[in-house]
């Protein structure tokens, strides 16, 4: 009996204590919350009023009726999307036409109209294609088809606070943590949002969030070959899915020449380093490595000879850092935390994101890095997001000197990220006090907050798309649902309540656990 209960003992002499069953059940209740606060935004959400959501949708379509993936800038919408886009809130849902209507009532392609989507390898959207076809998405009202990529989307983010939860629990030993870890991902009501529409972000998150887990693995003594080719292999998916995997080729490079590095472990680092990045090179860098021969560019953009052409400056003017710095944290930060219907339709309000985002990377920054077994694994994976905002503010910052406009703002690229920073802060905030009782106070605060913003997001998706952001439910809200929802006004809200009641339970379960182990901890 003793060896199932002893803890396990890191090479790094982290202590982590055995999973048991009350952590269990936690983890369990934080995944069926995150799974109803999914179904939520999924279905509440306006039908193509999620970022960028019709051109998805399109490029999905087009592989599904067995179009070849075109070049950037040369995929050109089908009428049949545009129809779609025509029809959609102008009549009841009731009313809409199946794809398989669209496309005979409407064949061909816009030639005006450009989607931009092939600039992406086409890795997400072959899968999502093929889940049309196993619906039969011809015979499903094109709306209902939507819904089920959303849900589709949901179930590959759906293991995000498992993850999350993973991965603290590796870096930190720590139940507690691990557990906040899981919670915060349901607590950021943008990425449900994200997570629950169609978008190749939803393939990226749990991609990204698991090389993470390795690596932290990797880091923290895990230094057997078949982590790093786990590594490899999963750097290699991430690059067959989008440009944002970019950044983790230099943050897999730092972690696997840095884990268990010694001067007698040199050559031995550096090999390893060579392989894994030459596996995932293999398995997705090609695609990259096409572009520059084919389109001198890493990235062609999809829309840069249509949409946004080269601009100068008004005479006398020329870019400004200080404009372009506002800018920046102004868009990244409200399409972090949640700005939904579309690109900026509606946002969670302007102090919250200020006061998350400042005390985030305060407690990050400030207590984060401290000498001992955790600080080269911190150092680590802060190079992940660091990497990351270089890399896309001199993007944005290249494409506001051409054309003048700060663009490309959107917090949703930084989500490959999303797990390293939450590892981070959790070697942060276990730091702030010294105290038993002040570690739990702090824990269970941390737990309700996370739950509540959850909660916050539920019922501020009902009122974005239902009531133009009012807080009351009346019978226009109503109204509404029931003429253009993808279901009735009744089912979500029966959805909502579901989900507050998911949160609510799951909160009473965390603030158990962590009087439980404040002894522990």
């Amino acid at each position: 009996m003793a060896t199932e209960t002893a803890p396990a003992v890191s090479r790094t002499g982290v202590v982590r204590p055995r999973v048991g069953r009350a952590e269990r059940i936690v983890v369990i209740a934080l995944t069926i919350a995150f799974a109803a606060v999914l179904a939520v935004w999924a279905v509440v959400t306006t039908t193509y009023k999620a970022p960028d959501e019709p051109t998805h949708v399109d490029a999905v379509v087009h592989l599904a009726i067995g179009d070849a993936w075109a070049a950037p800038g040369q995929l050109h919408y089908l009428n049949a999307t545009n129809a779609s886009l025509a029809a959609n809130l102008s009549e009841p849902a009731a009313d809409h036409l199946t794809w398989g209507e669209l496309l005979r009532k409407h064949p061909g392609l816009a030639p005006t109209s450009i989607d931009q989507m092939s600039q992406h390898p086409p890795t997400y959207y072959a899968l999502a294609a093929g889940v049309l076809h196993l619906v039969h998405f011809e015979d499903l009202r094109w709306d209902h088809a939507v819904l089920v990529l959303r849900l589709f989307d949901a179930l590959l983010v759906l293991p995000l606070p498992f993850l999350a939860w993973a991965t603290v629990r590796r870096l930190t030993g720590s139940p507690r943590a691990a557990l906040i870890g899981g919670a915060v991902i349901v607590g950021v009501p943008e990425v449900a949002s994200i997570g629950a529409s169609v978008t190749n972000d939803a393939l990226m998150l749990p991609l990204a969030a698991t090389l993470v887990y390795l690596v932290v693995r990797l880091l923290t003594g895990d230094l057997r070959v078949r982590t790093t080719l786990w590594i490899g292999l999963v750097l290699g998916v991430m690059l067959l899915v989008k440009g944002t995997a970019l950044p983790a080729i230099p943050f897999v490079g730092i972690a696997v020449m840095t884990a268990g590095f010694a001067r007698a472990t040199l050559w031995r680092n550096v090999l390893r380093t060579l392989w894994t990045l030459g596996l995932a090179a293999v398995v997705g860098g090609w695609w990259w490595l096409r572009n520059i021969l084919v389109y001198h560019e890493i990235q062609p953009d999809g829309l840069a000879a249509y949409a946004r052409p080269p601009k100068p400056f008004p005479e006398g003017t020329s870019a400004n850092p200080e404009v372009f710095l506002r800018d920046y944290w102004n868009g990244v930060t409200r399409t972090f935390w949640g700005s939904v219907g579309g690109l900026t339709q509606f946002q969670i309000a302007q102090v919250l994101i200020d006061g998350l985002t400042v005390v985030c990377l305060a407690g990050i920054v400030i207590w984060a890095f401290r000498r001992g077994p955790s600080l080269r694994p911190a150092i680590v994976l802060a190079s992940f997001p660091v990497i990351l905002i270089a890399l896309h503010m001199q993007s944005g910052w290249g494409g506001y000197v051409r054309n003048t406009i700060v663009a490309g703002t959107q917090g949703r690229y930084y989500y490959p990220t999303l797990v390293a920073l939450i590892a981070l802060s959790a070697l942060a905030w276990r730091r702030v006090t010294v105290t038993a009782a002040g570690a739990t106070r702090l824990a269970i605060g941390i737990s309700i907050a996370a739950m509540a913003m959850g909660l916050y997001g539920v019922v501020y998706a009902l009122r974005a798309f239902g009531q133009d952001a009012a807080f009351w439910i009346d019978d226009a809200m109503v109204t509404r649902f029931d003429r253009v929802g993808l279901l009735s006004a009744g089912a979500n809200f029966t959805l909502a309540a579901i989900a507050a009641v998911a949160l609510i339970g799951t909160a009473v379960l965390l603030v158990r656990f962590m009087r439980r182990t404040e002894v522990a901890a």
